[in-house]
């Protein structure tokens, strides 16, 4: 008579790691702002689409400054045993600074 009490168990248990793996499924799959409590209690700030935080000459200044410390670097001789190093730098800017900068810095220029 232990065997049907032990299927039983086996049954029981399967039924909860079942019933367990549904609720969790159903819980990751909900909406967390759903209910109206539960909502952030600041929305985020849309970007400004006129006005710019951010100044175009300033950034190609920056980008400016360094390329020239960079070319008074390499133009520098080479300390007797000294390994060359080639540095890469990228640069993000705002795209709507990006046709500003294209000429003055000569980006994109073949």
């Amino acid at each position: 008579m232990t065997v049907p009490n032990a299927g039983r168990r086996v049954v029981a248990v399967w039924a909860g790691l079942c019933l367990a793996g549904l609720t969790a499924t159903c819980v990751l799959s909900s909406d967390p702002y759903a209910d109206g409590p539960e909502f952030p209690a600041e929305e985020p700030t849309p970007a400004p689409t006129g006005s710019h935080s951010y100044d175009c000459e300033e950034i190609a200044d920056e980008i400016a400054r360094e390329r020239a410390e960079t070319a008074r670097e390499q133009a520098l001789p080479p300390s007797p045993g000294a390994v060359p190093v080639q540095t890469l730098r990228a640069y993000a800017v705002p795209e709507d600074c990006r046709d500003e900068l294209d000429a003055p810095l000569g980006v994109n220029s073949p």
